[in-house]
C-alpha cells in the first residue's frame, strides 16, 4: 500500500504535491485542536505538554520510524507528524487549563501576556500601542493580524502562532536530516518541541521569536550544504529579526557574521563582501524594528528601552531588572523620555565607582546559566522527577562538549563550526540578558535553536562513531536547492511588517452604546468573543474540563501556580457561575478583565456595555479587574 502511495505522489508535480501536504498537514493540526475525545487524545496531549520521562522518549521513537521513511511520503509523514505533535502540545494545554505565571487556566494573558494581547486589540481598533510593547512591536503587529484574519478569536490566533513555529520546525529538522540523518534531526526536534511547549498557547512574543530562530537556522544550513551564501545571509537577517521580535542574546549576530566571513572566504582570509553584505542586511533588520515602532507607538519609542533596566542589575553585582527603581525610586517621578539616559547614566556611574560588581554580576549569570535551578540552560529538558532532570541536564552538557570536542577534531566543518560559534555568542551574551530574570531561560526563545544544535551534533558523533548499521545516513555534501524555507521566512516577514500598519491606518472604534448604567457604577463597552473567555461553572454541572468550560476546583487549583498570590485570592473567591476574558474598553483605550456572571451573557462575537465596578484593591489593581453586575446592552 505504501509502495502505491510512494509511486503516486512522485507523479504529481512537485509543487502540487508540497501544497497538497502542507494542506493536509494543517488540516490534521486543526482536527486535533478541535477534538474533544477524552480518551487517547486527551491523555496524550495532556502528557506531552507536561511530562517528560516516559512520553518524550516513546514520542522520539514514533517521530524516528516516520521520518527513516524515505521519498515524498517520508515527508509529508514527517511534516504531518512535526505538526501533530506541536498541536499536542496546545491541545494539553487547553484540556487541563493549566494555569503559568502569564497565562490563567490555559488562556487568559496575565502581565506581559496581558500587555501584547491588548496593544494587538488596540491596533485592530486603530490606536497606538503602549510603552511597553513599543519597545518591541513586531509580535503585536503580527499578532494583530492574525486577531483581524480570525474574527478577534484568541484561540485560533494562538493555533496559527503554533503551527508557524511547527511549519519552520519541520523545514529546520529537515535540512538537518540531509545532512547528518533522521536520528540528528529528531533529536533536534525534540529538544525545540520541549522548548516551545512551555509558549504555546501563551500571548507572549518568545512563540514567534523561536519560529524565526529556526527559519534563520535552515536558511544557514541550506546556504552550508549547497554552498550558497544568500541563503547564510539571510538566515542571520532572518536571526537578527527573531531578535527584534523577542530581544536576547545579542552577541550570537556578529559570531554569526564573522563566521560566515570565515566559511565563505574563498581564497582569502576573510570575506569582506559577505561581512558587508551581512551588517547591511543585519541593519536592516533593526531599522525595519525602529520603523514599526514609530508607526505602532510614535516617534517617542525606543527599542529595548529595558536593556537598560537589566544593565543596572548586572552593574550592580547581579540584581533583578527591577532593582534599579527600589534603588532609585526617584526614576518613578521622571518623565518618561527621560528615565532610560538616567538608567545608564546611573549604571556608568555605578561600573566606575566599583567596577567589581560589574564582574560579580557577570560570574553570578553564569554560574545561575549552568546551575540546577530553573533558570539554568538546559531547564527546559524536564520534568517533575528531580533526578530525571539532573542526568537530563548533565546529559545535555556532556553532549555539547562531545560537540566542542567533534570539533577539535576536525575544525573545518563548518556545521560543528556553525554551533559552536552561535554557542560562544550566547554565553557571551549571558551577563547582559540575565537568566535570572525569567524561568526556562524564556529570554533566549530567538537563539534557542543554538541551544539544541551543539549537544544534537554531539549526539550525531557518538552515533557516528558506534557504526551501527541501522542508522540512517546524510550527505554532508547536499547538492539540491529548496526554496521553502526562504519563501516562508519572506512572506512570514512582509506579512510581520506590512499588515500591522495597514490594519492601524483603517482601524476604528466603534460608535458608543446609546445605553448607560446607574450613576454609582462604572462602565465598559467592549468586545466579547469567541475562542476568548473560560466559563467557571458549579461542582455539580456535569461535563470534561476543557477549554473553555472547567469546574471551580480545577480553576482554583490551577490558580495556584499563578505568581501573584493575591490575584490567586481574588480568583478563588469569585461567585459562580462565572465567565472572565480580557478585552480593550473602547470608551477609554484601557485594559479590562472582565468576571461576569456566565448567564448574563449573550452569544459570542458581540459588542457589550457592561455596569459594573472596577477593582480597587492596591494589591492587584494593575491587573484591571473589572467585575460586572449586568449588561447595559449589545450589538
Amino acid at each position: 500500500m505504501n509502495q502505491k502511495i510512494a509511486t503516486l505522489s512522485n507523479k504529481v508535480h512537485p509543487a502540487i504535491w508540497q501544497a497538497l501536504s502542507v494542506g493536509i498537514a494543517l488540516l490534521v493540526f486543526y482536527l486535533i485542536l478541535i477534538n474533544r475525545s477524552p480518551f487517547i487524545l486527551r491523555q496524550v496531549s495532556m502528557a506531552l505538554r507536561t511530562g517528560f520521562g516516559v512520553i518524550i522518549p516513546i514520542a522520539a521513537l514514533v517521530l524516528y520510524g516516520i521520518f527513516r521513511i524515505p521519498g515524498r511520503l517520508g515527508s509529508f509523514l514527517s511534516l504531518t507528524a512535526t505538526l501533530s505533535l506541536f498541536a499536542l502540545g496546545l491541545a494539553g494545554l487547553w484540556a487541563s487549563g493549566q494555569t503559568q505565571s502569564i497565562a490563567l487556566s490555559g488562556l487568559i494573558p496575565i502581565s506581559d501576556a496581558q500587555a501584547y494581547y491588548m496593544d494587538a486589540s488596540r491596533i485592530l481598533h486603530g490606536m497606538s500601542i503602549t510603552q511597553f510593547t513599543g519597545m518591541r512591536p513586531l509580535f503585536a503587529g503580527l499578532f494583530s493580524t492574525f486577531l483581524l484574519l480570525t474574527d478577534q478569536n484568541l484561540m485560533a490566533a494562538l493555533g496559527i502562532f503554533t503551527a508557524i513555529a511547527g511549519l519552520a520546525a519541520y523545514l529546520t529538522v529537515s535540512e538537518l536530516k540531509k545532512t547528518h540523518g533522521a536520528e540528528t534531526a529528531v533529536f533536534f526536534l525534540m529538544l525545540i518541541f520541549l522548548y516551545y511547549r512551555h509558549h504555546s498557547g501563551t500571548t507572549m512574543s518568545e512563540t514567534l521569536g523561536v519560529s524565526f530562530g529556526l527559519l534563520g537556522l535552515a536558511l544557514i544550513w541550506q546556504g552550508l550544504s549547497t554552498k550558497r551564501e544568500w541563503f547564510a545571509l539571510l538566515g542571520i537577517a532572518t536571526i537578527a529579526l527573531a531578535l527584534n521580535v523577542r530581544p536576547g542574546a545579542m552577541f550570537v549576530l556578529p559570531a554569526l557574521l564573522l563566521w560566515g566571513g570565515w566559511v565563505f572566504r574563498g581564497q582569502k582570509k576573510l570575506s569582506i563582501h559577505f561581512l558587508l553584505i551581512g551588517i547591511l542586511l543585519v541593519g536592516l533588520s533593526f531599522y525595519a524594528n525602529s520603523l514599526m515602532i514609530r508607526a505602532l507607538f510614535g516617534e517617542k519609542g525606543v527599542a529595548f528601552e529595558n536593556f537598560a533596566w537589566a544593565f543596572y542589575g548586572l552593574a550592580s553585582g547581579g540584581k533583578s531588572w527591577t532593582y534599579v527603581f527600589e534603588a532609585n525610586p526617584q526614576l518613578r517621578l521622571l518623565p518618561d523620555n527621560e528615565v532610560t539616559p538616567t538608567i545608564y547614566k546611573l549604571a556608568f556611574e555605578l561600573i566606575l565607582s566599583n567596577p567589581l560588581l560589574l564582574v560579580k554580576g557577570a560570574f553570578f549569570y553564569w554560574k545561575m546559566f549552568f546551575s540546577n535551578t530553573w533558570y539554568n540552560a538546559y531547564s527546559f529538558v524536564a520534568g517533575d522527577n528531580y533526578w530525571v532532570n539532573e542526568a537530563a541536564r548533565w546529559g545535555m552538557y556532556i553532549l555539547g562538549g562531545v560537540g566542542i570536542f567533534r570539533w577539535f577534531k576536525n575544525r573545518t566543518d563548518p556545521f560543528v563550526s556553525l554551533a559552536v560559534i552561535g554557542a560562544l555568542g550566547v554565553l557571551t551574551s549571558v551577563p547582559f540578558v540575565p537568566p535570572t530574570d525569567a524561568y526556562r531561560v524564556r529570554l533566549y526563545a530567538a537563539t534557542i535553536p543554538f541551544f539544541a544544535l551543539l549537544p544534537t551534533l554531539g549526539f550525531s558523533f557518538l552515533l557516528e562513531k558506534s557504526k551501527l548499521r541501522f542508522l540512517s545516513q546524510g550527505n554532508l555534501h547536499v547538492s539540491s536547492t529548496t526554496y521553502s524555507s526562504m519563501a516562508f521566512s519572506i512572506i512570514l516577514t512582509l506579512v510581520m511588517l506590512a499588515t500591522p500598519v495597514l490594519i492601524k491606518s483603517s482601524g476604528k472604534t466603534p460608535p458608543l452604546p446609546e445605553s448607560s448604567c446607574p450613576q454609582e457604577m462604572d462602565s465598559v463597552f467592549v468586545r466579547y468573543n469567541k475562542g476568548t473567555y473560560v466559563n467557571v461553572l458549579r461542582e455539580n454541572v456535569q461535563f470534561l474540563d476543557w477549554m473553555p468550560d472547567f469546574h471551580m476546583s480545577v480553576f482554583r487549583r490551577n490558580a495556584h501556580s499563578l505568581a501573584d498570590t493575591a490575584l490567586t485570592t481574588k480568583f478563588e473567591s469569585i461567585s459562580l457561575p462565572s465567565t472572565l476574558f480580557y478585552a480593550v474598553d473602547l470608551q477609554s483605550g484601557s485594559e479590562a478583565l472582565v468576571i461576569i456572571d456566565t448567564n448574563l451573557l449573550p452569544e459570542p462575537n458581540a459588542l457589550l456595555h457592561l455596569c459594573g465596578f472596577w477593582e480597587n484593591d492596591p494589591a492587584i489593581s494593575v491587573y484591571k479587574l473589572f467585575e460586572a453586575d449586568h449588561v447595559a446592552g449589545w450589538q
